[in-house]
């Protein structure tokens, strides 16, 4: 046998772009028509796309978010392309607008059959010299907002025996990168909660799952790649696919485990990275 020389396997896969064409796919198919979704975090990025997404496949859409200027964007977009929507103003780091808010959409179609969690922050620097303030910003949004919304939403549901929550994770769920201690902190909070809450409700008919993107691209720069900590080409090089991730990746994990194609699912994240995490080449 001979010997084997060389890596095993490409630092970079050729013939992938960020510039290649996304796939449209089929016409998207009406899983939702009927169906309550509020999408916190929905003003901008992933959360906007995800609310679109939803709209597309019939849903009422509830878009939430402390940025009351973002959020009635989206949903007077929303409401051009014909979809029923509605904006909500909620800071998921407070009970009591988290309690508005489902109160809120209650009162406008009725209990809320769908929460996507998506609302966040990040912020990175050096472990030892992590702000207080920015580290309580990170857990009272990330992992607290995301316990209050699934507390107060799930009540609702489990009152009518009927429910999905999408979380969202990330890749520091499950690995370290460094000067991010206080974000993986609370997004490995957000993969155990998700894991908890989808044990504990599934026999009262609410299913609790996650998924965790992976590098995607979105309006705004990534920060560590505008401060010059990650260089974007790199990352590019490190991922299987090729390319970074387009919001509209995501938004197809979403919809499946809220649609009833994934009514035997619950207490998973769904890893959306284009391979980063399998890959263990460096």
């Amino acid at each position: 046998m001979s010997a084997v020389t060389g890596p095993l396997l490409p630092l970079h896969w050729p013939d992938a772009s960020d510039e290649v064409a996304a796939d449209p796919g089929p016409a998207p198919v009406q899983r939702f028509t009927g169906r309550t979704v509020v999408v916190s975090g929905g003003g901008r990025g992933i959360g906007r796309a995800v609310a679109l997404a939803f709209a597309r496949e019939g849903a009422r859409v509830a878009v939430a978010s402390r940025t009351t200027a973002q959020v009635d964007r989206v949903a007077a977009e929303l409401r051009a392309a014909g979809a029923d929507a509605v904006s909500l103003t909620c800071d998921v780091s407070s009970a009591a607008q988290v309690r508005a808010t489902v109160r809120a959409a209650a009162d406008r179609w009725g209990p809320p059959d769908i929460l996507v969690n998506c609302a966040g922050v990040f912020s990175m620097g050096p472990s030892e010299s992590t702000d207080e303030a920015d580290a309580r910003e990170l857990f009272d949004t990330n992992a607290l907002g995301t316990l209050l919304m699934c507390q107060e939403f799930g009540r609702t549901m489990l009152e009518q025996n009927h429910g999905r929550i999408v979380n969202f994770a990330s890749l520091l769920s499950f690995t370290a990168f460094p000067q991010r201690a206080a974000y993986a902190a609370s997004k490995g909070a957000v993969l155990q909660l998700t894991r908890v809450l989808g044990v504990e409700w599934a026999s009262r008919g609410v299913r609790v799952n996650a998924v965790a993107p992976g590098m995607i691209r979105i309006e705004t720069p990534h920060p560590a790649i505008a401060a010059g900590s990650l260089d974007e080409d790199e990352i590019v090089r490190r991922i299987p696919m090729g390319r970074r991730g387009r919001p509209e990746d995501v938004t197809g994990a979403v919809l499946f485990l809220a649609s009833d194609e994934a009514a035997y699912i619950t207490g998973q994240t769904l890893v959306v990275d284009g391979g980063w995490l399998s890959y263990g080449y460096l």
